[in-house]
Order: structure tokens, then sequence, then C-alpha cells
């Protein structure tokens, strides 16, 4: 056995000491400097003190000894023997030693706590807090609608974590969130699926989740995670909201988050968005309003008054909302029949600008005289021209046949080796669209020239996902730059819907012609908060959002009343509601060409309509 020598004894101590960290560095200066001070303050007494004369006392010789190590200025006005003075250098040297390690330690101690909070790994203290998971694009958007939702909130925080520096993702956030409304943003840094990183966001807590990660498995791995903590912390209040990309692990997502969850899916919802603004552009403009917080939006509220009346005669009684359905025993009833009357305990569904109490008025007369009744426009052949190519484009083509007229056709022009042909749907999945896949150099002048000669009955630009965000918004706009000017060339008006990643990048091409955009992420962001904000909303997003049952379409001006003369809008809801729907807006095109888009008019006074707008409605199919 090797022998161990007692210098190695020592250094093995003096090492383990040191590695745990600034207090026992600072333990150890103490030590030293109270050894030097009495030591050197008992030798003084030795040496007879400072003039010899032996009458020092050992307590006031430490207390000057220690002057002396900690203040190297005092020995300049020393005197005394030559023995007492030597000993006096020897302590302020030893002092000067030690107040250079001291001033040292304190300072690599001060910058490492430093670069600790900037890591972002220390305990979050808040209460009722939000916890956002996840940092990208979509979580700045995330971060504006939960502002706007606590915007009267007194001391309203959200937490945000993320694999990602503190820092940048402060900076992030300063730089693109124009107004935080008082609202407190706190960034932590740790791994989304980590018990330990999720514990420091004070998940205990908190109010809700929201779990925004581009991956789908790891936001089932991070959904087990969070319900294991909220579970162990016994917060039963809070709840998970989590968005599934892909629908094919959207079931295990739900398994994984059981009751504490609302696992999301809303890839359907945005290619149903696409499909309809090709045929009725400024459809992204109204979902976008009513998942705002700005604006109108949904409520729920129960109003006594309303018991035993009809949607369509509640609605005549409502100068500035407009109700659309019920909440009946939990079941969400949108655009009920006229037979279904409001019943006690009901909660009416409001599309509204606040939420201040319902209050119904003495009901409106509509101006029956104006009404015109007439079928639906009966669906022509379409032909819908995709430029790029997704994962969504399988949805988007569903989609498409559910709406296309039989002898529609769908033209998919990509790039080569971009087109995945197996994620298509299946010949027998499609009987109103058949399918033209074209390989081809899509940004390349002659390709578009091409393809627009061949007149489409709209096209639909999508953003490349092999791309990241802004680089795939730079080939969008340069695509949409020379669609534009081909489109001046030859004077068409084709519908161009554009998708795009960034609401920035959106603002750039919205400088250009462009019938709609389609920004995805932003639409998502805006139903996570919804549901993070309100759990009961779920049911009636899903419900509103979906083609299943009652949901919003836009449809021509002419079906409901004459246009020869100003209409108010309770005699629009009135017309409509002979049809089964419930009026909520109105699209109403300039005499430039561009249109403006009405959610719940908040002046019901009698205006003038053309031939070309549209009234908006939720119909049932």
């Amino acid at each position: 056995m090797r022998k161990v020598t007692g210098k190695q004894r020592f250094r093995y101590w003096f090492d383990n000491l040191m590695s745990k960290g600034t207090p026992s560095l600072l333990l150890l200066l103490g030590v030293i400097t109270a050894v030097v001070a009495v030591v050197g303050g008992l030798l003084s007494v030795a040496l007879g003190g400072a003039d010899g004369s032996g009458d020092a006392s050992p307590g006031s010789s430490i207390w000057f000894t220690l002057m002396h190590a900690l203040n190297t200025g005092v020995l300049a006005k020393e005197e005394g023997t030559v023995a007492y003075l030597f000993v006096m250098t020897i302590v302020t040297l030893v002092g000067i030693f030690i107040t250079s390690f001291l001033i040292g330690t304190i300072s690599n101690a001060i910058k490492d706590k430093i670069a600790n909070l900037q890591e972002g790994h220390s305990l979050v203290i808040e209460k009722g807090h939000v916890v956002v998971i996840g940092f990208d694009e979509e979580v700045i958007n995330i971060i504006e609608e939960l502002a706007l939702a606590n915007e009267n909130q007194k001391d309203a925080a959200v937490v945000v974590l993320a694999e990602h520096d503190k820092t940048d993702m402060e900076s992030v956030i300063r730089d693109r969130v124009d107004d935080l409304h008082g609202m407190r943003v706190i960034c932590r840094s740790g791994r989304p699926d980590s018990p330990q990183s999720l514990g420091i966001c004070s998940l205990d807590t908190a109010k809700s989740i929201i779990v925004n990660l581009s991956d789908d498995f790891m936001t089932v791995k991070t959904v087990l995670a969070c319900k294991s903590v909220l579970e162990e912390a016994g917060n039963t209040d809070a709840y998970i909201t989590a968005v599934i990309r892909d629908r094919d692990v959207l079931h295990p997502a739900s398994i994984a988050g059981g009751d504490a969850a609302e696992i999301l899916n809303f890839q359907k919802t945005v290619a149903r968005l696409m499909v309809q603004s090709g045929r009725h552009p400024g459809m992204s403009d109204i979902l976008s309003e009513l998942l705002s917080f700005k604006g109108n939006e949904v409520y729920v509220e129960r109003v006594p008054a309303a018991v035993g009346q009809r949607l369509e005669a509640i609605n005549l009684q409502l100068p500035k909302k407009t109700a659309i359905g019920m909440v009946r025993d939990g079941e969400v009833l949108l655009n009920p029949s006229d037979e279904s009357l409001v019943q006690d305990g009901d909660e009416l569904i409001l599309i509204a600008r606040d939420d201040e109490k319902t209050v119904l008025q003495a009901a409106a007369t509509p101006d029956s005289g104006k009404f015109k009744l007439e079928a639906d426009e009966r669906e022509e052949p379409h032909t819908l021209l995709v430029l790029g190519y997704s994962d969504m484009l399988k949805q988007i083509l569903l989609e498409e046949e559910g709406h296309a007229a039989p002898g529609s056709q769908v033209v998919i022009a990509a790039e080569p080796g971009k087109v995945d042909l197996d994620a298509l749907p299946a010949e027998d999945e499609l009987h109103n669209v058949s399918l033209d896949v074209r390989e081809c150099m899509i940004h390349k002048r002659r390709v578009l020239e091409a393809l627009v000669a061949e007149q489409p009955t709209s096209i639909l630009l999508l953003a490349d996902p092999e791309l990241d965000d802004e680089e795939a918004d730079a080939r969008t706009l340069m695509l949409q730059l020379q669609l534009n000017d081909i489109a001046d060339e030859i004077g068409s008006s084709v519908p161009l819907i554009v998708e795009m990643n960034s609401t920035r990048n959106q603002q750039l091409a919205q400088t250009m012609r462009a019938t709609d955009f389609v920004v995805s992420g932003r639409i998502t962001a805006k139903l996570m908060v919804q549901v993070a904000e309100e759990r009961h909303k779920k049911a009636i997003l899903s419900d509103l959002l979906s083609d299943g049952g009652s949901s919003i379409y836009m449809k021509p001006i002419t079906r409901y009343v004459l246009v020869d003369e100003p209409v108010d809008f309770y005699t629009l809801g009135a017309s409509a509601a002979r049809y089964g729907e419930v009026a909520i807006g109105y699209k109403r095109f300039n005499s430039d060409g561009s249109f403006e888009i009405v959610v719940n008019p908040q002046s019901k006074a009698a205006i003038a309509f053309g031939r070309g707008d549209d009234l908006i409605v939720v119909s049932r199919g």
C-alpha cells in the first residue's frame, strides 16, 4: 500500500475545502485573520507593547493587531520599539495578502452569482402565473395575447421556460413585444421535460401551463412531466394546454395529459381557413379578431332576462353584442334550432368587445320589406394552384375536397424532390378534386407565368417548412413579388392567399397585393391562450371552427336583403335567422377594390351594401 505523506494529506484536505465554494474560502480567511490577530497581539504584549513598558492589555493589543491586518495604512502612523514595529510589519504584510484574497473571493462570488442569475436557474416566487414552455416565433404571439388578456389584472406574470439563454430570450421579448400592459415576463433556462427545471417555475402555484414545442414527441414527454409535478405539488386547479402538430400523436398526448390537460390540434382549422380564404378573402381577419383579447371575442354569460326567448329575439335586444348560442349543462349549443328556447340555468355565448354585464333593451323592429330569399349559390368547379409543399397539404386537399364541386382541380407546383407523394390523399379519398403534381422551379419567372396563364381560380402560396422562418418568409416574399408583377401585366385579379411564418414579415408583405394572409402560428397561439385563460372555451371554439356543426361562413349579401337602399344590421340578422343562421358581421368592399371586415358591429344603423358584399354568419353546414 502506498504511503501517504503529510503534505499530500494537507493538500487533499485543502482541495476539499476549496471545492465547497465561497463560504469555505471566507471561513478559512476569517480563521487565518483571527489567528494572526491573536498571535500578533499576544506577541506584542510579550515584547512589552509599543513603548516597551509592558502596560498594554492583551485585549487591546489583539484589537490593534487586527486593525493592522485589515487596514494597511495604520502602520504608517505607528510608533514604538523596533521589535514591536517588526511584529506589526509582519502582521500588515499578512493582512495585505488576506485582504487581496478576500476582495478577489468576494468579487468572484458576485460574478458567479450574476452569471448564475443570467443562466436562469433560480427559483421563481410567483402565484397565479402562467408558465409558457418553449421559445419560438409563436411564443411572441402568445405573450402578446397574454398581455392583452391580463391587461386589467394587477401584477400579472408569465414565466417562460426553454433551452435558450435567459438573456437572449429577454432581449428578443423586449425587441418584439411593444406593450406588455404591465405584465411581467420572467425567463428561465432548462429542459422542458425535466421535473427539476419545471420546479424552478413554481408549477405548484401556477394558474395554467402552455406547452408550445415544435416536436410532438417532446410535447408528450413535457405534458407527462408537467402532470407529474402538478400532482406531486397538489395543484389541482392548474391545467396544461398543449398543441400537437401531427394528428397521429393526438391520442397518445391526450392519454398523457388526462384530465389535467387540454390537447389541441388545429391543423385542420388552419387548412380549412386557407381553403375558405381562396373563396372568401378575409376569413383570417375574422378568425384573428374573434380569437384575440383585443376587440371582439367570445364570452359566456348567464342572462336571466333571456330565459324563455329564442336567439333571434335576443339579438334584436342587444345593441352592442351578438348571441351565437348557449351552454346547457356543460354542452355547447351553437346556433340552436328555432324551437330552442333559453332555459333557466343556460348561459349565453356572446360575441362582445368587453365583458360588462349584458342588459337586454327594447326589441328593435327589422324591416321585413327589405328581406330577400334565395337558395345558396351553387359551387362551380374550382381550380386551386398550390405553390410549394408542407405537411399540411394533405389536410388542405381534404378540405378542398369537402368544399369543391365535382370536376375541380388542384395543381401542386413545387421544386423537385419536395413533394412527398405518399403523404397526399389516396385516390379513393378524393372524388370532387383531381390532383396534378408538377415538379418545377417555381421561383423562376417563366415557370410562374406558365402556371398563372392556366387561369387558376385561386392561388395558395405555402411557406417552405424545411427552411427557418425568416428564410422561408423571404422566399415567400420573392414569389409574391413576381406573382404581383405577372398579375399586373396580364390584368389578373385571382385571389392570392399567402402563408407567412412571422407577423413582422406579414406587415412587410401587406405593402404588396395579396387577397389574404394566413399566419398559422399566430392563429394557433391565439387559440392556445384563449383555452389557457378560460378552459371552457375549448368546446366552444372547437365547435365554431370545425366543419361538423355550426361554423363561420361568408355568404352574398344579396341572399338576405335588397341592396338598392340602406339596411340596418337588425334587419340583416332577422333575415339570416330565416335560414337558420346567426349574422355576426359583414364584409364590405370599398371603391378602390379593398374591403373591410366588421365583426359584431357596434352601430346597428342602416348602411348601404353593394352586390359584391358578404354577410358573415354562423351557419350549420
